[in-house]
């Protein structure tokens, strides 16, 4: 089931003298087992938005579909913390996630929460930790004294240890050296590909949009500013100028080569468009 947006608004404080409108009337849909990008200035409201995919927040006004279950304005349903389960979402700053004394308890955390069997957790806790590569020799060392990108490796393993159907991430590569965001990005394609994850991403990186994502979703001041393929948003260079977006660089190249009647079509590789330059192919 896909995920769709209704009519979504969300007010931070309201009725006082500090209401913000993070989200106003947001449709959308989020196809299932597909790889999306959010993207959208700071404040755009991304961060708001995924975390009412697992109920984290209540819509003010329309309505959320999250696989089987709905999330309306004053209503608690009563099937959120199953959802919390199958929907996991990792937070930009992983420090947030860890807590527990050893990296084993804290990737345990969620499938004990949830009510996992004993054989359960010790299986997913083991499975995801070595699919995120933490090696076995430091799953009793402190979550807090791993560098940057372990421990961003240590919270996304304890979000996949409930074995979630979508797996929601907020700037999953910040901070990560390029190799380890290269890393990161193929985890996240292998966990779409492999095992049927929806991957749900908010970033401010278009090489990772352009090279990852299906479908783009692009936020501007809590409205949505564009829905659908991540081939026909850059084939629109303008939008990704009046949106304040540093185009990825094999855009550029493209762009560059269009003014000077070379045409490379849909192709986004380097040594296909090598091919057409060196093929000597115009308009």
């Amino acid at each position: 089931m896909s995920i769709k947006f209704e009519n979504v608004a969300y007010e931070y404080a309201p009725n006082s003298p500090f209401a913000h409108h993070a989200l106003k009337s947001i449709t959308a849909a989020i196809e299932p087992n597909s790889m999306t990008a959010i993207i959208g200035a700071t404040g755009s409201g991304k961060s708001t938005l995924v975390q009412h995919l697992n109920g984290l927040l209540q819509p003010t006004e329309g309505r959320v579909l999250v696989l089987d279950t709905v999330i309306e304005p004053n209503k608690k349903s009563k099937h959120l913390k199953q959802l919390r389960a199958r929907v996991g979402l990792v937070f930009q700053f992983p420090e947030m996630q860890l807590f527990e004394e050893t990296i084993y308890k804290d990737v345990s955390f969620g499938p004990k929460n949830f009510g996992f069997s004993e054989e359960e957790v010790k299986s997913n806790v083991e499975q995801s930790l070595r699919l995120v590569g933490i090696d076995e020799s430091i799953w009793e060392r402190s979550p807090l004294n791993l560098s940057g990108g372990q421990k961003r490796r240590v919270a996304i393993a304890g979000v996949l240890a409930t074995n979630p159907d979508v797996l929601v991430l907020d700037e999953p590569t910040a901070g990560l050296d390029p190799q380890g965001s290269k890393d990161m990005m193929e985890l996240f394609v292998k966990l779409n590909k492999e095992h049927g994850k929806t991957i749900i991403m908010v970033t401010h990186d278009m090489d990772h949009v352009l090279h990852y994502a299906e479908n783009v979703l692009v936020l501007e001041q809590g409205n949505v500013k564009y829905d659908g393929t991540s081939e026909d948003f850059f084939n629109h260079s303008e939008l990704l100028k009046e949106l304040g977006f540093v185009a990825p660089k094999i855009i550029l190249l493209k762009d560059m080569l269009k003014a000077k009647g070379i045409e490379t079509d849909s192709l986004y590789d380097l040594d296909a468009i090598a091919s057409v330059i060196k093929e000597g192919r115009h308009e």
